[in-house]
């Protein structure tokens, strides 16, 4: 009875790792605790046993405003992993094909399969660089219904210029999606395009500079056409009253958001500094709030953070990521309890060496 585009589909897992320090999700640290009584404060005038508002009226008004487009240019998705999801619903038929880039967000791939599509994947470049003429070529080749560009790219943290999106877009007929879940790290957007390309879907999310991963918040930016296509798919009481009222509480003190932000940034380029240090560690360009580092023992190493109290993200001995850990930046202090492990592995490593050589 299971349909069969899903099924000899493997679900979309998050690693859960429970341990002290946690830098394995790209979630903003610095931002804890940063809503919570505000947020407190304004639960305390919901009215729980309603529904919420099925639009989220409220909260496009802040961010249409804040974005200089119209509410009726947005929608509110749970997280913007709904969003994509509604994108594939409403665009993609079975046997379609979307193109997007290797490595990248897996849930791209996951919601294609799902929705009976065909992901094709364009590699990266050197150090995982964006390949703008292998990915043109790409784009004629597959000619595809929808093309997923991450801007910065998760897990590799590179960037595409916003002269290569343009580019792009103006070589297909295919729907573009450049998700920006990581743009108040970066600062750049293709947001202010959304009226000049017709094929043009912008999505952003509160889970990373927010810090609102725990309340499920993301929303898509385009014409007015895209944003009626993508209403007769979006589920009614899509987001929960608890979760608008956080955004509000977030997108309406988000003068607050900005030490936070700058904090971050500063640590990102401490850290890699620190990485890069390191001899056996070799990292990658970022500018998302996570580094990706190659490391030959990878596995061990990860292991190692892991029995310290220290989760980060593995990506397995196979693949374009073979050997590869991301990193999230965390605070100034769990970045040094970090470093501090990092190097620890690596002195050990040695000691145990020499004493076998001695042997």
């Amino acid at each position: 009875m299971v349909r069969k585009s899903i099924e000899k589909l493997q679900p979309y897992e998050p690693n859960e790792i429970y341990c002290d320090i946690k830098l394995d999700a790209n979630e903003n640290n610095g931002a804890t605790m940063l809503w919570n009584e505000k947020i407190a404060k304004a639960l305390m005038g919901l009215q729980i046993n309603q529904y919420p508002d099925t639009n989220a009226e409220e909260i496009k008004g802040i961010l249409g405003r804040q974005l200089g487009v119209q509410k009726d240019q947005l929608v509110i998705g749970c997280g913007s992993d709904q969003l994509i999801t509604m994108l594939f619903n409403a665009f993609v038929d079975s046997k379609d094909r979307i193109l997007t880039l290797s490595p990248t967000f897996s849930m791209y791939r996951v919601a294609c399969d799902i929705a009976g599509g065909i992901t094709v994947e364009a590699p990266l470049g050197k150090d995982f660089e964006f390949d703008y003429f292998t990915f043109i070529k790409a784009v004629k080749k597959v000619e595809p219904k929808m093309i997923f560009l991450t801007n910065p790219n998760n897990p590799t943290g590179g960037v595409i210029s916003r002269e290569h999106i343009i580019k792009i877009i103006e070589n297909t007929t295919a729907v573009v999606v450049v998700d920006e879940a990581y743009y108040e790290f970066y600062g750049e957007t293709v947001a202010d395009l959304v009226n000049y390309y017709s094929n043009l879907i912008v999505l952003r999310t509160l889970s990373k500079g927010y810090g609102l991963a725990g309340a499920r918040i993301g929303y898509s930016i385009s014409n007015k056409t895209v944003t009626r296509v993508l209403k007769k798919v979006k589920p009614p009481y899509n987001v929960s009253s608890l979760d608008q009222i956080a955004a509000k509480v977030c997108l309406e003190n988000k003068v607050l958001l900005q030490e936070s932000l700058r904090e971050v940034i500063e640590e990102r380029e401490n850290l890699i500094a620190a990485l890069e240090s390191v001899d056996e560690i070799k990292t990658f360009k970022t500018k998302g709030n996570f580094v990706l580092i190659e490391v030959e023992e990878a596995k061990l190493l990860f292991n190692y953070l892991t029995e310290t109290g220290i989760a980060v993200r593995y990506f397995g001995g196979q693949g374009p990521l073979k050997n590869c850990i991301r990193i999230s930046v965390g605070t100034k202090e769990e970045n040094r309890v970090l470093m501090k492990a990092v190097k620890g592995y690596f002195i050990k490593k040695t000691e145990s060496l020499a004493s076998g050589v001695s042997a």
